[in-house]
């Protein structure tokens, strides 16, 4: 009998290390998992902003700081903008902006707004060599309250 309950105790011992071990395993990865989600969004945003900014014509470029926009004219010859400020734009012309309410990059293509990404908690842009090179930077905050900033310096041949 003796032998049956330390068999028993052994047993019961060895379950909880595994079953311990087994848990933080899963929490560890799910919190990988939802690091690498946060990366990719931002990176994805990043990539895409950078994308279209280089699209636009680099001698028409104008950038304003006080709104955080950028305005040129896209592939057909129309001005276009891309707003950072964190209104929400019904402009036809706003070919992306930020809306901080319900923290998403939106792609405003025939008057959509189709979301770009989401869970962006901010939006910065600013001028790291005036009228040549600015500085974008997206900012989010994961379940635990860390910020995850990602940021971007775009060369771009801005009128003066």
């Amino acid at each position: 009998m003796l032998e049956l309950m330390l068999v028993l105790l052994l047993c019961s011992l060895l379950i909880f290390v595994y079953t311990t071990i087994v848990s933080q395993s899963i929490n560890y990865w799910q919190e990988n998992i939802e690091q690498i989600h946060i990366h990719e969004n931002l990176q994805y945003s990043l990539h895409y902003i950078e994308k279209n900014l280089r699209q636009f014509n680099q001698q028409q470029i104008k950038y304003y700081p006080n709104i955080q926009q950028i305005e040129s004219e896209n592939s057909q010859g129309q001005t276009s903008y891309m707003d950072f400020s964190g209104r929400v734009i019904y402009n036809t012309n706003t070919y992306l902006y930020y809306h901080k309410g319900n923290r998403q990059l939106r792609i405003n293509r025939n008057t959509e707004h189709n979301i770009l990404a989401i869970n962006i908690d901010q939006v910065n842009v600013r001028e790291v060599i005036p009228h040549t090179l600015i500085e974008v930077s997206l900012s989010t905050f994961d379940k635990n309250g860390k910020e995850h900033t990602l940021k971007s310096k775009i060369r771009i041949n801005a009128r003066r």
